[in-house]
């Protein structure tokens, strides 16, 4: 399932339509609401064609930093901890030989991706309760409906486990402190 969100939420090229429709058929049987919510989406990119369709993306997710889709800023803007997150997630990748191409090892499609290759436990949980989960609210707060791709960020969410904390708790970082945690910063 991860695979699937990781494309959508990757620069949209040619290869979207499929895997587009792919989301859809995969996501019908066990999460309805997510494949509703990505079918709104896929009537929305349709009408506004591929050329529109990248427009939208660079200004959804590209021209603000409020809106950008990089977890590690989201949870810690640009100060020194989101450097330490970033490099203990390509020591994560690199264990699972986990590309991040030419993204930064932070951004939602890379860490989706990597979640694609991880047994549920301590650090899925960690990753998606404690990172994933409030940075894409914080991004859709920001967005504020205003873009298609709210329907693909909802659907994700709909498909994620619950969140440990309050669906409106958010603090500057989100993630939760943990002697146990896989990584350093989030410690």
């Amino acid at each position: 399932m991860y695979r699937y969100f990781a494309t959508l939420v990757s620069y949209p090229g040619r290869d979207i339509w499929p895997s587009l429709d792919e989301s859809i058929q995969s996501l019908a049987a066990g999460f309805p609401e997510s494949a509703a919510m990505l079918g709104k989406f896929r009537e929305s990119a349709v009408s506004l064609g591929q050329d529109a369709l990248e427009e939208m993306y660079l200004q959804t997710f590209e021209m603000r930093a409020e809106s950008a889709l990089y977890i590690g800023h989201q949870i810690f803007s640009e100060d020194w901890r989101r450097g330490l997150f970033m490099a203990g997630l390509k020591e994560q990748y690199r264990a699972r030989a986990v590309s991040v191409g030419l993204e930064l090892p932070d951004h939602l499609s890379v860490v989706l991706s990597y979640l694609e290759s991880l047994e549920p436990g301590q650090e899925m949980d960690e990753l998606v309760g404690d990172c994933i989960i409030p940075a894409v609210r914080k991004v859709l707060q920001a967005i504020e409906g205003k873009s298609p791709y709210s329907h693909v960020l909802d659907a994700l969410l709909h498909c994620l486990p619950p969140s440990r904390g309050s669906e409106s708790e958010f603090e500057e970082i989100s993630c939760r402190t943990s002697s146990l945690s896989l990584f350093p910063i989030l410690r």
